[in-house]
């Protein structure tokens, strides 16, 4: 009987707190709307999300700033700049640096042909030397080669695309092998490899 009368007395105060925020903070208490003369125009009142946006535009503007409004290009420091050609836009190039030689502007030119058979030779599988018959070979791809013995090996140039390369074996030994560019058209070029 006491628990009931505690259960029902605390109900009661909770009806009373509830009617209470009710009526002070929950309700708010309508009044009568106020004619505003026509020729006056009231302010705008901040609306929350207008606050948030513009917030939020001022964030974005200040990390992307240097994307919407980049400063100009100072070809000067520029790293990728030819040595010897004047500073400024590089397309289109005049005439004459067109026509001049890249030995002749200073700039030496670029070991290309070494540059593929050193690609060439990181596309295949170099193993070990095999003696057959007083006759050494190597194992490329899985294939045994003598000295003097052409090769192909395929390599990508760009993502589909692939360029043959002839490979020659020039010079064999058990410790140490000698590899040669077959191709003319890209130049000449020696690589050699210790097997021990």
């Amino acid at each position: 009987m006491k628990k009931q009368r505690s259960q029902v007395i605390a109900l009661v105060l909770l009806l009373i707190f509830w009617a209470l925020l009710w009526r002070f903070f929950i309700r708010v208490p309508h009044a009568p709307p106020v004619a505003a003369p026509v020729a006056a125009k009231a302010p705008l009142v901040e609306n929350p999300l207008r606050a948030r946006f513009r917030r939020l535009r001022a964030e974005m503007d200040v990390l992307y700033h240097y994307r919407i409004k980049p400063t100009p290009f100072d070809a000067h420091w520029n790293p990728f700049r030819i040595p010897g050609l004047p500073d400024g836009p590089v397309n289109p190039l005049p005439s004459k640096i067109m026509s001049m030689d890249p030995s002749q502007m200073g700039i030496p030119p670029p070991d290309f042909a070494e540059g593929l058979l050193k690609s060439a030779l990181a596309a295949v599988r170099i193993g070990g030397v095999v003696t057959m018959k007083g006759t050494i070979q190597l194992t490329v791809d899985g294939r045994l080669h003598m000295e003097g013995d052409v090769f192909t090996v395929r390599v990508p140039t760009t993502k589909a695309d692939f360029k043959l390369v002839r490979i020659r074996i020039k010079r064999l030994s058990e410790a140490a092998v000698t590899f040669t560019l077959e191709d003319t058209d890209t130049g000449s070029a020696e690589e050699r490899i210790r097997l021990k």
